[in-house]
């Protein structure tokens, strides 16, 4: 980090990397008070039968503001819900562009848009699939799981028991913890997937011409042979990401708030952006020359076998 950013300082090279880093990190009516009793008798209604006339031409008119209404608010839920889903696609397509050229920039120590963009832009787009992939696989599972917890949510709630009013919520209460446990342990490890795609996996797409199902089959190589090695990376890797956490109210403190905005915040807490990546990259490159991202301009090594291990340390 230091040989990058410090070694020597540039001002123009920080604010591109910076950049590099901004993409990678990327996803109620009235009424009017008229007297109707003073209406005069017309076409031989009397007062009485034209205010009631006038009451149901009223409510006709409610029922069908009120559907439309009800149409103008689907509508603009339909609109902020295709607007949301534009958004997150152009920001996952932005995001899988940005993690090759922060890798660029930092494996080969320059400040670079324009050539790693067009070089790198067929394994982004494959990991930008990926990662609709990912989120459409996420999506099934909540909806999955999410509609029998709401149909249990509805069922204790019309559910009732004269004599004993809590009995129907209890089997439900516990259905929903079930749920809730098996969504918390699927969440946990479908975040440790995609963190571990995210830290080497991309990282060995970047060294080697190597597809998302290869570099997910090496990173799983990897996972198998050296589970002590991989728990204590993902363990030293939460305390970098608390650590940086601190750095940034620290940050929020010192330049007024200023690192919250999304391009200024991460030129000023480049260093610790670079120092995390980096750490991430030195740890993979100690399972062997092959996994080395750092020698990605000299002659490329031979990954093995995805179905065996790597050479020991």
């Amino acid at each position: 980090m230091v040989a990058i950013l410090f070694r020597p300082f540039d001002l123009g090279k920080w604010c591109v990397i910076g950049f590099s880093a901004f993409l990678a990190g990327l996803v109620s009516g009235g009424n009017g008070g008229l007297n109707l009793n003073n209406i005069p008798s017309r076409n031989g209604f009397s007062p009485q039968q034209q205010q009631q006339q006038l009451h149901a031409q009223f409510g006709h008119f409610t029922s069908a503001l009120g559907a439309l209404q009800l149409g103008t608010i689907i509508l603009i839920a339909c609109l902020v819900f295709v607007f949301v889903i534009a958004l997150s696609t152009l920001l996952a397509w932005l995001g899988a562009r940005g993690e090759f050229l922060f890798l660029d920039n930092i494996v080969r120590n320059r400040g670079a848009i324009a050539e790693p963009w067009r070089y790198y832009a067929r394994p982004a787009n494959h990991v930008f699939v990926f990662h609709l992939i990912c989120l459409a696989v996420s999506f099934g599972v909540l909806v999955l799981l999410g509609l029998p917890a709401v149909l249990l949510v509805v069922s204790a709630f019309f559910r009732q028991i004269t004599a004993f009013p809590l009995l129907p919520a209890f089997p439900a209460m516990i259905g929903l913890i079930s749920l809730g446990l098996i969504y918390l342990v699927v969440a946990i490890a479908f975040t440790l997937f995609l963190f571990l795609f995210r830290e080497w996996g991309v990282a060995l797409m970047f060294r080697h011409p190597i597809t998302v199902r290869e570099a997910l089959m090496q990173t799983w190589v990897l996972v198998r042979s050296r589970p002590g090695s991989v728990t204590v990376f993902i363990l030293l890797r939460i305390a970098l990401a608390i650590g940086l956490i601190v750095v940034a109210l620290l940050s929020c403190c010192v330049f007024c708030c200023l690192s919250l905005l999304p391009y200024i915040g991460s030129v000023i807490l480049l260093p610790a952006l670079i120092f995390i990546r980096c750490f991430s990259l030195e740890c993979l490159a100690q399972f062997g020359p092959a996994y080395d991202v750092f020698t990605v301009d000299l002659p490329p090594e031979i990954l093995p076998p995805a179905v065996s291990p790597p050479p020991p340390l």
